[in-house]
Formats: structure tokens, sequence, C-alpha cells
């Protein structure tokens, strides 16, 4: 070979070292006659260490908040014999989890599955998500059990009322021109197809008050399939507690309405604890306070002498829970309470603009008071 063949031998083998395929650009392939150059040996990469896990606090948990549905959301789990890495990884995919079912189900967001039906108002059956039917359905069933208290297509009147600072309350015009678009007998669902409509146009679903506890719900389930099966989920007052931490109950906390604290702590396990109530969002205007809690009856918030400081729920779940404290804040303290005991599994405990705490007979045996304050005297007979 000659001195001119051996370089560009030579050439061709540098720039093929160096990653550029073979047959391609200005060089040849490499001769099957010549023998590359061994590569040089080198010692084996080390393996990457592990990415570090959340820190572990005191007792045993790793916890972790974000803001999503448009508001604080947090996750606390028990380790136990897993390590914090894979705790962390848990959470993070029951937040994921929110955020997916955000998407579906928000009235806020355009691009939401439910905003497109919204949208869609007066129009055809429309496929629907298994999950979104699953919820409609199941606040059509809440709605009629509870007389319409709770109604989740109280949107068309909701979205005008605002109670960001500045904020001014609809005139009555406005809202009866609208209010004959409340009534949740006009959500067609059909089975056979898993699909939906909104009968009338400009009809407009809200599920504000059922989604949030469905997706504290999923949130749960992604964290019991990920092996971490102590947990509590909390989303703007909707909670779900599963299971123990190392073995002792986990205590919930019924905020005081009139500042920090708990005014009482609810033993829970593997069951939903939903609070809410008129202190959070509110509206004052000419001396008038409007509480963000709407009768879809009206179109207005639940006046003065009907509503309560504090609505807590207790049921199986966060999806039922969270209905039923909406509806029991429209229903009243006597009324919401009648229901809320003739419904298996439920439990409450209401706080009304005078105080007076008032617990259903079965709450108020597991009820855990604060030293300095003892449990209220039972209603007289």
């Amino acid at each position: 070979m000659t001195r001119l063949a051996r370089r560009a031998a030579a050439l061709a083998l540098s720039l093929l070292a160096c990653g550029q395929p073979q047959g391609t650009g200005p060089n040849k392939p490499v001769p099957s006659d010549i023998a590359p150059k061994p590569a040089p040996e080198t010692a084996p990469a080390p393996p990457a260490p592990a990415p570090p896990g959340p820190p572990v606090r005191k007792d045993g948990t790793v916890y972790a908040e974000t803001q999503q549905m448009g508001t604080r959301v947090s996750i606390n789990v028990y380790v136990g014999d897993r390590t914090a890495a894979d705790a962390g990884a848990a959470v993070e995919a029951a937040f994921a989890e929110i955020e997916r079912i955000e998407q579906i189900m928000s009235e806020w967001r355009p691009s939401s599955e439910l905003s497109q039906l919204n949208d869609g108002a007066g129009g055809p059956l429309r496929p629907l998500s298994e999950e979104l039917f699953a919820v409609l359905k199941r606040s059509k069933e809440i709605a009629e059990a509870t007389g319409g208290a709770f109604d989740p297509t109280f949107y068309a009147v909701g979205q005008l009322w605002h109670f960001d600072p500045g904020s001014r309350p609809p005139t009555r015009e406005a809202i009866k021109e609208k209010l004959p678009l409340v009534d949740w007998r006009s959500i067609e669902l059909d089975p056979a197809t898993r699909s939906g409509r909104l009968a009338r146009p400009g009809m407009k679903v809200g599920l504000g008050a059922i989604a949030k506890g469905y997706a504290v719900d999923r949130a749960s389930a992604v964290l019991r399939e990920r092996g971490f099966v102590d947990h509590i989920v909390e989303g703007g007052g909707d909670t779900y507690v599963s299971g123990t931490k190392a073995g002792k109950t986990w205590m919930v906390g019924i905020q005081r309405p009139d500042g920090p604290g708990s005014i009482a702590a609810i033993p829970a396990r593997d069951r939903a604890v939903v609070t809410s109530g008129d202190y959070q969002r509110f509206l004052e205007f000419e001396g008038v306070r409007y509480s963000h809690i709407l009768d879809p009856r009206t179109g207005f918030p639940v006046p003065e002498d009907r509503s309560m400081q504090s609505i807590t729920v207790l049921a199986p779940d966060a999806t039922d829970a969270d209905a039923y404290a909406t509806a029991v804040a429209v229903m009243g303290v006597e009324r919401g309470l009648e229901f809320i005991q003739s419904q298996p599994g439920l439990d409450a405990a209401l706080i009304t603009h005078a105080g007076e705490l008032r617990v259903t007979p079965e709450l108020a045996k597991i009820l855990v008071y604060p030293p300095d304050k003892p449990p209220p005297a039972p209603p007289a007979p």
C-alpha cells in the first residue's frame, strides 16, 4: 500500500472513531482488510448515586404541599420500612394525578373536558371520559338525595359572583335571567354510550364542590398503589385519611373559625373529613356580608340566619363528603343535621354563627377536645 493510501485509511479510521457513520460524507467505508486499532482499556464508570429523597420528619413521615385546583394541597406519608426516595416519588405521582383530574373537571380551564361539555350546552350527546361520566352521575344522585341543595348546574349563576377584594354582587336582574338554567335534572347521561349533554343552551356545570374531593380520593389511591397505605391527603379542607401513623390513629383538627388552632380533633382512619365554611371566602358590600356558598335554588348566598361558620362532614370517601358538606351548608343547622343522621356512614360537626358546636351523636363519642376546652353540654331534649 502506498504512503498516500495508508494516510487515507488512517484518516477514515479517525473520523469513524469520532462517530461519523460509515458510507456517509466524504469518507468511504474502512477496507475490510484493515483491522481497526483496539480501543484503550478504561475502567467501568461507577454507578450513578441514587437521587436523594425528601427529608423524613421526626414522626417518620414525609410531608409536601403545593398549589392545585385553586387551593393548597398537602400530602403526609408515613415512610415505614420504605425509602424516603420512594415516598417522594409516590407523592409526586399523587400530585400529578390531581393535575390530571383538574384538566378533566375544571370549569376554569377552557381546555378541560368539562368546559367543552359546557360549551356544547343545548347540543347533542357527546362522548365523555369514564371519570367525568361517573362524577356527573354521582352529582345527580346527590342532588336528588338533597332535594337540590347540592346542584352542579349552579354555575350558570355562580359565574356571576366574584369574591375578590373590591368585587360587588351581581344585580337581581342578572340572577333572575340565569336562574332558569339551574336544574340538575337537565344533565342528560346515557350509560349505554357513556355520553352526556346539558339540555339547555347556556347551562353551565361547576364541579368545584365534588371534583376536589374526587381528586383527593384519586391521589390517595395512587399512594396506596405505590405501597404507601398510611397517609393523609388534604386539599383546601377536603381530607382523606388512610391507615395509621406507625399504628397510631391520625388526628384531623376542626379549625377554629375565629382564629388559629383547632376547636376539637377527630380520630380518623380510612375515612374522609371535609370542612367548609363561610369564614374562608366572603364578600362585604354596602354593609352586607355575602358567603361564597350559594343556594342554587335562589342564586344568592345562603342567608345569614341559616348559614354556619363551619361545616365538617365525615363520609367513606371525599367525593361524597365534599358534596354533602355543600348541601348541609345550604340546608342550615337543623335540617342539615337531620339529613346527615338519615344517611348511613355520614357524620357532621357544625359551628353556628353564635359559636355553638353541634355534633352528630356517633361523632360526639370520639371527638377529642383540648384540655382547657371541655366538650359542650348536649342540647336539651
